[in-house]
């Protein structure tokens, strides 16, 4: 298996394709598996940079303390890319795995061509305490995260059940999940500033969400309206994660928007 040592860890990735790096960012909780169709279809016009970040997947423990998750996730990509020996990269993220691409991005921005955010919104109550009440039903909400798998798939299946490729892989995460290194992840998403380090970006991104969750779709408009170079695209009848639920337009409306920015050096196949 493709293994790197980085920073007291290891990352699990995997490569594929030539010619305009492309690196896909799970959400915590699950691993490079999130992007399977789209890494079989950018294989074929890009060159396609998967990986588990330190915690999921098939990667290394995260060993840090939970202040230093988000910043040793910035650090393991950056290792990562060094030994790859890729320079510049075209980043998609999907939900909370945006976030580590933003601050990438900040820290690196010379290293980003641009950004794509899937289903992806900045969150107040990131940063924010919030009260004892809703911090008891959150850390309850966590802890059921250590009940068996098995117990969630019936529900998983009820939601998904227009989107069976969406399913399947979910389903695949679930079974695999990590729940201590995931709640780790969680609580470091309080640490996190989205707004502090995004907004003096000057790097295009595309933000995408699919329509079906009015509540998501509203957060995702809001965060797109703050952006400075930000573009909204709705996919229609989709969920997260939309680019599973309808992976074919998901896929055409990436590559249109990576053609758009003249991200290739020549004409690709549709």
């Amino acid at each position: 298996m493709p293994i790197v040592d980085v920073n007291g860890t290891t990352l699990y990735y995997e490569i594929s394709g030539s010619g305009l790096p492309i690196v896909f960012i799970h959400d915590y909780s699950t691993s490079h598996h999130l992007f399977e169709p789209q890494a079989e279809y950018f294989s074929k016009r890009a060159k396609v940079i998967v990986y588990d970040l330190r915690g999921n997947g098939l990667s290394g423990k995260m060993n840090v303390e939970i202040g230093r998750i988000l910043d040793t996730q910035v650090e393991d990509l950056k290792a990562l890319l060094d030994k790859l020996d890729v320079e510049k990269i075209v980043i998609v993220a999907c939900s909370t795995g945006a976030i580590l691409a933003q601050k990438f991005a900040y820290l690196f921005p010379e290293r980003v061509i641009t950004m794509i955010w899937v289903d992806s919104y900045f969150q107040g109550d990131y940063s924010a305490s919030g009260s004892k009440l809703k911090e008891a039903l959150q850390f309850c909400a966590w802890i059921s995260h250590y009940l068996p798998a098995e117990m969630f798939i019936k529900p998983l299946r009820i939601t998904y059940h227009r989107w069976l490729l969406a399913y399947h892989i979910l389903r695949k995460e679930l079974m695999h999940k990590r729940t201590t290194e995931w709640i780790k992840q969680r609580m470091a998403l309080k640490y996190s500033d989205g707004y502090g380090f995004a907004l003096r970006l000057q790097i295009p991104v595309l933000i995408v969400s699919g329509n079906h969750n009015e509540r998501v779709l509203e957060q995702v408009k809001k965060t797109a309206a703050k952006y400075p170079k930000a573009h909204l695209a709705i996919i229609e009848n989709a969920m997260y994660p939309s680019h599973l639920c309808q992976p074919q337009l998901f896929n055409r409306l990436l590559l249109d928007y990576l053609k758009d920015q003249q991200c290739f050096q020549q004409e690709l196949p549709g």
